[in-house]
């Protein structure tokens, strides 16, 4: 639904139309956006829009995705600040997604909070993404682990969001540990 792009020039130019798109849902909907109004934002016509996107669905998926993709330059970065322990990686993911509220503030005006969730697990899965300290062992397990895992950490994230981040990262990654350790349903089954 989107180039992969081959040039550094022209993975620039697709992130340009990403952010126009952006902007655009920050001011309204989703829905009320056309490929036109786009073009007509970025200042390039339709032609050059299709070299890089199927429509405006390809841009939407593709912005969500260069900012799931972006996290692993993120943490790369934040690796050296990261003692190795659970709650630090934990607040790491937090912080990325603060830095990342305008995103988060476009997809729930327009009801789309769903697609980021889908695309991080979708992308989680893909490239087996996960550190070693939230893997699964058993390999039977392991995707729908990765699927229950990713989609309840972005759950939360979203959550956190639309409450305003009224917890600090620190307490979110606390939080997060909590729900890692205990067992669910009381133990009980």
């Amino acid at each position: 639904m989107y180039k992969q792009c081959q040039t550094e020039q022209s993975a620039a130019r697709q992130r340009e139309m990403e952010q126009v798109l952006l902007r655009l849902m920050l001011k309204v909907p989703y829905d009320e956006i056309s490929v036109e109004n786009l073009c007509r934002e970025i200042g390039a016509p339709r032609k050059s829009f299709y070299r890089y996107f199927s429509g405006k669905e390809g841009a939407l998926l593709s912005l969500i995705d260069h900012t799931l993709m972006d996290y692993d330059v993120y943490n790369t970065h934040k690796a050296s600040e990261n003692d190795g322990s659970v709650v630090r990686y934990m607040e790491q993911v937090f912080d990325y997604w603060i830095q990342h509220k305008e995103l988060l503030d476009a997809l729930e005006k327009s009801n789309l909070s769903g697609v980021l969730i889908q695309r991080a697990m979708t992308f989680t899965n893909d490239r087996d993404a996960l550190p070693n300290f939230l893997q699964i062992s058993d390999q039977r397990l392991r995707e729908y682990g990765n699927m229950f895992l990713v989609c309840g950490l972005m759950t939360m994230i979203l959550q956190w969001h639309h409450d305003r981040f009224y917890k600090s990262s620190e307490e979110m990654a606390q939080l997060t540990l909590q729900l890692f350790t205990q067992p669910l349903f009381g133990g009980k089954l």
